[in-house]
């Protein structure tokens, strides 16, 4: 029976034993475990200014699209042009916390909605073009955004409209 009752704590002892150590330093510890990344925990959003200076390999403070090619995940490259909001070539750190910042939308491009939906390449946005491509913001609204009233969306009238859009709206006071 004594033997018995030893070798039942003995295993206890062990397993006590394992399951602590198996459980690591308090808090955690350091950068053990699974995906441990530098200043990055598991799930965390990635920081602009990291992203920036690992895909910035020719150090001119801006991402351009080869550099963007080298992003691993590749988010950048596919999103390039969502990404370069003034539409200059490259990615600024600015744009880049911009994109991460899902807290605020996105700023519409007046040039780039223009270039997406002019199927004949005159300069200007008709109803049917609108429809067509289901801009249905743009679609709401046409006659308002038309101030001309020439049945054309034409580049100044959209950049007037979509810097209203970004304006906050202010809540009317009952």
């Amino acid at each position: 029976m004594k033997n018995n009752l030893k070798t039942v704590l003995t295993v206890f002892s062990m397993l006590l034993c394992f399951s602590v150590f198996a459980q690591g330093p308090p808090g955690g510890g350091g950068q053990g475990g699974r995906g441990g990344g530098k200043g990055q925990d598991r799930g965390s959003k990635p920081d602009a200014s990291e992203i920036l200076s690992k895909l910035d390999t020719n150090k001119d403070e801006v991402i351009d699209k080869d550099e963007a090619a080298n992003d691993k995940r590749g988010k950048i490259a596919e999103d390039f042009d969502v990404i370069d909001a003034n539409e200059d070539g490259v990615i600024d750190l600015d744009e880049l916390k911009a994109s991460l910042d899902t807290r605020k939308p996105k700023k519409i491009s007046a040039k780039k909605i223009l270039k997406e939906v002019d199927d004949n390449g005159d300069g200007t946005l008709n109803e049917l073009e609108v429809a067509v491509e289901k801009k249905l913001d743009l679609m709401d609204n046409f006659s308002k955004i038309d101030t001309n009233s020439d049945g054309e969306l034409d580049l100044e009238e959209l950049k007037v409209f979509y810097s209203n859009q970004d304006k906050p709206k202010r809540k009317n006071k009952d």
